[in-house]
């Protein structure tokens, strides 16, 4: 994404977060550009019942909560850290100004959008599918593709993601996710090797 140097050009505030931290929290006025230098964030919502659905999973280097700038509006979902992280935030003013001095980061910004907004339409087109191999197929494949880090190996790219964590992206049970990665596997789709899934 934008070089951490040129985010501190324009003022860019570096700010550590322990595991479970909020970075932002759903319904609050969006007012910074976020990206990560090190660690995991989730956003997530929590119906009424207390069940977590989880929109998205960002790492480092890429950037979060972006959207909401270009239009003014509070953001829909939390930002919670998984994991230790350090995030530099800039002001959506220093930011637009970032932007109309350096225009090669708004082309980066739009593909990188382009990129999640095609990601939500091809989970909502089988979102309903009854068959969960293929809700698990479409999420894995987004991560493999994404600008997600690249963790592959021999055996494939590792995904970044616990069972329960794919459940709360796609809307399945944790046992439902179970059981299909290991029907997955028995098909030689996947690999698992100590309990991490290799796509």
């Amino acid at each position: 994404m934008i070089p951490e140097e040129l985010l501190k050009k324009y003022n860019g505030k570096i700010e550590q977060y322990d595991s479970g931290d909020f970075v932002y929290e759903e319904n609050t006025v969006c007012q910074n550009y976020f990206q990560i230098i090190s660690g995991k964030i989730k956003l997530n919502n929590y119906s009424e019942d207390g069940k977590e659905f989880i929109q998205n999973i960002f790492e480092a280097p890429q950037c979060f909560g972006e959207v909401l700038l270009f239009v003014n509006e509070r953001y829909p979902s939390n930002a919670i850290t998984l994991t230790d992280t350090v995030i530099i935030k800039l002001s959506v003013q220093k930011f637009f100004k970032l932007l109309n001095d350096h225009p090669e980061y708004a082309v980066e910004i739009n593909k990188n959008l382009s990129k999640r907004l095609y990601y939500k339409m091809i989970m909502s087109q089988h979102l309903f599918s009854k068959d969960p191999n293929i809700r698990l197929t479409v999420l894995m494949d987004y991560f493999k593709n994404s600008n997600h880090i690249k963790e592959n190996s021999e055996d494939g790219y590792l995904i970044p993601l616990t069972r329960q964590q794919m459940a709360n992206l796609t809307g399945l049970r944790v046992e439902t996710v179970i059981r299909t990665i290991k029907l997955m596997e028995k098909n030689n789709l996947l690999k698992i090797k100590k309990r991490q899934i290799y796509y």
